[in-house]
């Protein structure tokens, strides 16, 4: 009965033994099933990463590529693409930036606008003006390259010379550096030269048949000859007032004018005699009794005689006539005159051609604008906004680079 007992109980162990195996082979399994579901989970996680790491790739190339300045239909202009069209402006004016300084108080680029641009007032400052100008001249370019290329029209092979010339004029003297930093090359600036040359052509051709459009009477009728009569003099003279560096005028002392009128009566006593009246001072740069060959109009004055009366005795004159000594008390000079010529008409001659050729731009300027109509040009000025002429490209082509850059070219022409 005992071992009855110990078979089963010994049976009963077993059993439990097995259930527990089964059990934990059951139970192995499922964890087994967990372990396949991290596995996926990891490769949807790593998925995951790879997109985000491409958007975020995607992104940063985005930042790195040059910004779209301006938009001209489907064309469109970075502002690596403006990089030369504004080297081109600082370089030409930089040079004179000191110059400004000294003489006027104002770096160049704050001084009023100089280019050339007609849309443009003169009021405004060069940094103000020439950004606008760069605008303006790349619009125009392109509007007149694509108005080109539809009426069919190729450069020629001296065209393509001319352009290869104006490339290597272009790069001559700039680093390896200041070509990157410019994104400029020569396969770079022969596509930027050919497509100025292009429109450059196709404009003449247009502004040739518009200029035949033009009245030229209707344009200088307004024009009075009597206005614009020149009278051609030549003069020495002091002033009564001087000017120290800072700019400060002050009279001079009765013993200063005085010692000026006896220098001012030697010369006069020579001038009747003289062969050449434009010689009697031996060294101007030694006195302040200057020499000076001007003229003045009918409608304009003089500056230097503005009193009415003695003025008009001026005008009076014969040809190579000399006056006596004037003093202008109102002008504050004192001088004597040679009358070179007492009715020039070269004035109103520049006068008419000035009234001409602005009938003539005014011509154009219409036309283009009739082509403008056509195109849709924007400007980003998230991007143009921070750009200031005068700072952008005159750290990578200095003042001292330019001018060693002229020095090279003026010896080569020379032959040195």
């Amino acid at each position: 009965m005992n071992s009855s007992k110990k078979i089963m109980n010994k049976q009963n162990g077993e059993s439990v033994k097995e259930s527990s195996q089964v059990s934990a082979a059951k139970g192995n399994k499922r964890l087994s099933d967990g372990g396949f579901s991290d596995t996926k989970k990891i490769v949807i996680g790593a998925i995951c990463v790879i997109i985000v790491l491409v958007l975020c790739i995607g992104v940063g190339i985005q930042q790195f590529q040059p910004k779209v300045v301006l938009k001209v239909n489907n064309t469109k202009l970075t502002m690596d693409d403006m990089m030369y069209p504004i080297y081109e402006r600082e370089s030409a004016y930089l040079p004179y930036d000191e110059m400004y300084q000294m003489y006027t108080g104002k770096s160049i680029w704050e001084n009023n606008y100089m280019g050339s641009d007609r849309n443009i007032t003169s009021t405004v400052t060069n940094a103000i003006g020439l950004k606008q100008e760069v605008i303006d001249t790349e619009t125009e370019y392109e509007i007149l390259y694509q108005e080109a290329k539809k009426a069919g029209k190729k450069l020629g092979a001296d065209d393509k010379k001319e352009v290869q010339d104006e490339v290597a004029k272009a790069l001559k003297g700039l680093s390896f550096t200041q070509k990157l930093r410019l994104n400029i090359s020569k396969s770079k600036l022969t596509k930027r030269f050919e497509l100025r040359k292009l429109a450059d052509n196709y404009k003449k051709e247009q502004t040739k048949e518009l200029d035949k459009t033009v009245d030229e009477k209707a344009a200088i009728k307004d024009i009075s000859k009597k206005d614009y009569r020149e009278y051609k003099v030549q003069c020495y003279a002091f002033s009564n007032t001087s000017t120290d560096s800072d700019g400060n005028t002050k009279k001079l002392s009765d013993s200063e004018k005085s010692k000026l009128e006896k220098e001012l009566q030697e010369l006069y006593k020579k001038a009747a005699d003289a062969k050449d009246f434009s010689k009697l001072l031996k060294d101007d740069s030694k006195s302040d009794i200057k020499f000076s060959d001007t003229s003045f109009t009918e409608k304009d004055g003089w500056s230097m005689v503005t009193d009415k009366k003695l003025l008009k005795q001026i005008k009076s004159m014969k040809k190579d006539e000399i006056s006596d000594i004037i003093k202008d008390e109102k002008s504050g000079y004192v001088l004597f005159v040679k009358m070179v010529d007492n009715n020039s008409n070269d004035s109103y001659k520049k006068a008419c051609d000035s009234a001409i050729t602005s009938a003539k731009n005014d011509a154009y300027d219409t036309w283009y604008q009739g082509i403008l109509e056509n195109y849709k040009v924007s400007t980003n000025s998230d991007v143009w906004d921070d750009v200031t002429i005068g700072s952008v490209t005159t750290d990578i082509v200095t003042a001292a680079d330019l001018e060693k850059m002229n020095g090279d070219s003026s010896d080569a022409t020379s032959g040195k």
